[in-house]
């Protein structure tokens, strides 16, 4: 007797395809950029026979990059988090916003996308916005942005929009260089201090680059 499967089974095999669909998006844009994309070439690659797999299970384009963002956000908040409850210095609060992605990059393994598609998604003027609302609305972020923004120079503030843009496409270079066999996949700690260091320069944090260097560990 052909029985109709339970709610249950039915959310279930919907949060799966939209998570295949996601990690698929990631991928695809990461290649070729978010535009030589569409939503029927992601469906085809994940495999759905419906052309409106994405359409149907995320939304938009719009509302699949804000998906892919928040899913990466989830474990880097929780590592941000832990990290704000000990940061007493602004190289520290550095650290709570470069480092969270450093290690989720370097847990995602090989290959990872997540930072080259973060990369090809800024370049497009419309759904950067997106992205960068995504990424730096959730409470951690917000918190380590925002205490990191208190503890720099005045001076220094105007220069906090370069940030962002030094650490996804230092992040996505690495990425690139590991997924071609021109990095080791256990050098993202020397990436993640190496960011540190740079941003500790443009905002004008030069003391004690010493000191946290365990924090990557």
């Amino acid at each position: 007797m052909v029985t109709a499967a339970s709610p249950r089974r039915v959310r279930a095999d919907a949060l799966a395809t939209q998570q295949l669909l996601v990690r698929t998006a990631e991928r695809l844009f990461a290649e070729r950029g978010v535009h030589a994309v569409s939503n029927r070439q992601i469906a085809e690659a994940a495999g759905q026979g419906s052309n409106s797999a994405v359409g149907y299970h995320i939304g938009t384009k719009a509302d699949l990059v804000a998906t892919i963002i928040r899913m990466h956000a989830v474990p880097m908040d929780r590592m941000r988090t832990r990290m704000l409850s000990r940061a007493t210095d602004p190289r520290a609060l550095i650290g709570c916003v470069v480092l969270p992605l450093t290690r989720h990059l370097a847990e995602l393994g090989v290959p990872s996308w997540y930072a080259r598609c973060s990369a090809q998604i800024l370049i497009d003027p419309v759904l950067r916005t997106v992205a960068i609302d995504s990424a730096t609305s959730t409470p951690p972020m917000r918190a380590a942005m925002d205490a990191l923004l208190a503890a720099v120079p005045p001076a220094a503030v105007a220069r906090a929009g370069m940030v962002g843009h030094l650490i996804i496409h230092t992040c996505a270079d690495h990425e690139r260089d590991i997924a071609g066999g021109n990095a080791p996949p256990g050098s993202w700690p020397q990436t993640g201090n190496l960011l540190i260091d740079a941003i500790a320069d443009l905002l004008g944090v030069s003391s004690g680059k010493d000191r946290h260097r365990g924090d990557n560990r």
